[in-house]
């Protein structure tokens, strides 16, 4: 008896140091994360990659847990705030997918506005694809970018219409805290 308790104790000495080994390396992802230099805030413009257009600024947080959010310049009922989700993809370059939905606003009529649906659902879906290099500094990044909207809820829906498409010039400056510029204490 007093063996078979020893096996006993044993195996679960052995699960909770696997617990632990387990929680150590999930916890050294995040802290890996927190390592990439994306992680920060950036003051980031979109400029139409044919004719180098600006098409709008955007403050932009890319946070260690792999998500991000963008405050941008365009009309509200176009729904300029939103979430995405980043990826490391090797070299200092990242990954972003960015849904956003589309609400009916007189800037963009082919999306059925009217004076009466302003501010309303127009059942499409919009997604920002970025692939973007930090530069050796840390403090700017640039790449390619595409907007690409659909008919629907889904923008992931490879077979929804495609309702609109902008290729676009990406570029990004990390925004840090000035303290000359703080007020007295």
């Amino acid at each position: 008896m007093c063996a078979r308790n020893k096996n006993i104790a044993a195996l679960g000495n052995a699960g909770l140091l696997a617990a632990i080994v387990i929680l150590m390396l999930a916890g050294g992802r995040s802290i890996a994360s927190a390592d990439e230099p994306i992680v920060g805030f950036w003051q980031t413009t979109f400029k139409d990659a044919t004719t180098g257009q600006v098409t709008t600024h955007v403050w932009d947080a890319w946070h260690s847990d792999r998500t991000e959010v963008q405050n941008d310049t365009g009309n509200i009922l176009s729904g300029n705030v939103c979430q995405g989700a980043w990826v490391p993809l090797g070299h200092r370059t990242f990954g972003l997918s960015h849904p956003s939905f589309l609400f009916a606003d007189p800037t963009h009529p082919e999306f059925g506005w009217t004076e009466n649906n302003e501010g309303q659902f127009v059942d499409a879906s919009c997604i920002i694809l970025e692939r973007v290099t930090v530069d050796k500094s840390g403090n700017n990044y640039a790449g390619p970018g595409r907007i690409k909207c659909v008919a629907g809820v889904d923008p992931f829906d490879p077979t929804a219409p495609v309702l609109f498409t902008e290729n676009l010039t990406i570029t990004g400056k990390r925004v840090t805290v000035d303290v000359s510029q703080l007020p007295p204490p």
